[in-house]
């Protein structure tokens, strides 16, 4: 997919997009680090899968939160390939 086409859609598709090239991201990841900065990270990865065709799986993972509490939380991964819609194993 062109980079061209990725960023007339907004920067933080973009951004979100390199970050998962270089390996799992977690929502708690992709709201507070001050390189991403993405509020609704599901709605980003909505738009990659769906209209770009990135095939990112969600994962979910119990982690700290930034207050120190353990909570669960979404895990993006990437994978080669295109989207092919989400799958009744509780991958998505």
């Amino acid at each position: 997919m062109s980079k061209k086409i990725i960023k007339a859609s907004g920067p933080q598709h973009l951004r979100l997009l390199e970050r998962l090239k270089k390996g799992p991201c977690s929502t708690v990841e992709a709201r507070h680090d001050e390189l991403l900065d993405i509020v609704q990270p599901a709605a980003r990865v909505h738009k990659l899968r769906h209209e770009y065709g990135y095939n990112i799986k969600k994962v979910w993972i119990t982690a700290l939160n930034p207050g120190g509490s353990r909570h669960p939380f979404a895990e993006y991964v990437l994978f080669p390939g295109k989207y092919k819609g989400d799958k009744k194993n509780g991958v998505k």
